[in-house]
């Protein structure tokens, strides 16, 4: 078979191929077996009408065209094979041209990047300092306590913090709307979870006092919401929020704890937790993004786009799940369809550029998938999902096997890049994160669930254990 490969892109190919008519006619007596089994011909059984009927019923132009559709994906993957090129993604065809002897076929192909990888080992990754601080301290009991205050009625102009009582009410060029009347609503100044800004209009509110200003109805107005409407806020009465006395009386009757030293003692514990998780996550993106920062790579524009869209299929699929409408979401979010495809590029190109390094890392330190860890994992998404029997079924059904041993490829990767680098403070402290467990550490690339299969998927081998 002619064939001819010319370099469009540094990760781009234009492959050119000759198909004969002598394999054209003979893949028209295919194409004419399958024609005959969609088409009802009077006095033939389907699929049995021979190839002149079916050509004098339906064409020689569509029969051609047809055995020329079932000639091309075969002779593609010759071709690629004989050239040793893989596609990334499926290959665009962007010409097919009859010539004297055959037709001609151009078929554009996009390959899977190749980096320099920048240096993973002995790098140093500023991350918050974890550290407890008397600060935090006084917010977290703060916080606690605040979940046990009582809020008295005061004399005085509110602020932020306090509580006020109102009733609500709006109108759109003078006609009241409707299901916007709310009366004796207790609402907490600056908390920003009631109607966009309302908060500036209360702080200096007094008792009595009426204040109106336009802003836009809420989600829950459904295609009204982000109307702009005249709201009139009634003050009826200002009260304060009353802390309880932090004392070990108080401690004793409250909580399960017996004094204030020992509940301060598992409050520290507990946030200490939560910042150290916090720093975690922050350690693991900066261990990444430092290393996509230094990658000088423009990423080819099909691959980009095929990630966008498997992106958005999976997005799409969430929002029917939780039956939530774009439009919804876009009202919820404050967001339009160009932010939007904004950024769902960005994401795309930062989720590519994680893995063509994650995928180097792994090709560097030789990591191959045993069978014994693919079958510890899908036993363990099985029995997460709360179905192992359907779960496995299923999971066999879909022939994701494949896709799986690319994310633990991709994970087992991610754990040399954190192994081999120093999480430090701002004063290039190291910072212990030794207590980081598998299921605390944020897994950039996570295992397919029912996930499709997206842009640039690695074909990760699969080894068996050796005996």
């Amino acid at each position: 078979m002619a064939t001819t490969v010319t370099e469009t892109g540094p990760f781009e190919r234009l492959v050119k191929f000759h198909l004969s008519d002598d394999q054209i006619n003979e893949a028209k007596k295919t194409a004419a077996r399958k024609l005959a089994g969609e088409v009802r011909i009077h006095g033939f059984r389907p699929g049995k009408a021979p190839l002149p009927v079916i050509e004098a019923t339906l064409g020689a132009d569509r029969v051609r065209r047809e055995a020329i559709d079932g000639l091309v994906p075969p002779a593609l993957s010759e071709v690629l094979s004989d050239e040793d090129l893989r596609p990334a993604i499926t290959p665009e065809l962007e010409s097919l041209d009859e010539i004297e002897g055959g037709v001609e076929v151009e078929v554009r192909v996009t390959l899977w990047p190749t980096i320099d990888l920048p240096s993973y080992r002995d790098r140093r990754i500023e991350v918050t300092n974890p550290e407890v601080t008397e600060e935090d301290m006084t917010v977290q009991t703060r916080r606690m306590l605040e979940q046990f205050a009582t809020v008295e009625e005061v004399e005085r102009a509110a602020a932020e913090g306090d509580f006020v009582s109102i009733d609500v009410s709006a109108t759109k060029d003078g006609v009241v709307v409707e299901d916007a009347r709310v009366a004796d609503l207790l609402y907490e100044v600056g908390s920003g979870g009631f109607l966009e800004g309302v908060d500036p209009h209360l702080v200096g509110a007094t008792a009595g006092m009426r204040v109106g200003f336009d802003g836009p109805l809420p989600s829950g107005f459904g295609e009204r919401a982000g109307e702009i409407v005249t709201y009139e806020i009634v003050v009826n009465e200002v009260k304060e929020r009353i802390l309880p006395d932090l004392t070990d009386e108080w401690v004793e009757e409250n909580t399960e704890f017996d004094t204030v030293e020992e509940l301060s003692a598992r409050l520290r514990e507990q946030l200490s937790d939560v910042k150290r998780r916090a720093v975690s996550r922050e350690f693991t993106e900066k261990a990444l993004s430092t290393l996509r920062d230094q990658l000088d790579l423009d990423l080819p524009e099909p691959l980009v786009r095929a990630e966008m869209d498997s992106q958005v299929h999976n997005f799409l699929h969430r929002l029917e799940e939780a039956d939530i409408s774009l439009d919804d979401y876009f009202r919820a979010t404050g967001t339009d369809r160009e932010m939007f495809v904004e950024d769902l590029r960005a994401q795309a190109e930062m989720s590519l550029r994680n893995r063509l390094i994650l995928e180097a890392v792994a090709d560097a330190e030789d990591i191959e998938v045993t069978e014994e860890e693919m079958s510890s994992v899908i036993q363990a998404l099985a029995a997460r999902s709360g179905d192992p029997v359907g779960y496995l079924k299923t999971f066999q059904e879909s022939r994701q096997g494949l896709a799986l041993a690319s994310d633990i490829l991709r994970n087992r990767a991610l754990d040399v890049i954190l192994s081999n680098a120093q999480p430090v403070d701002e004063e290039g402290r190291p910072v212990d994160l030794s207590s980081r467990t598998t299921e605390e550490r944020p897994v950039i690339v996570e295992a397919l669930e029912d996930e499709e299969p997206g842009a640039g998927e690695v074909l990760a081998t699969i080894v068996e254990e050796e005996e």
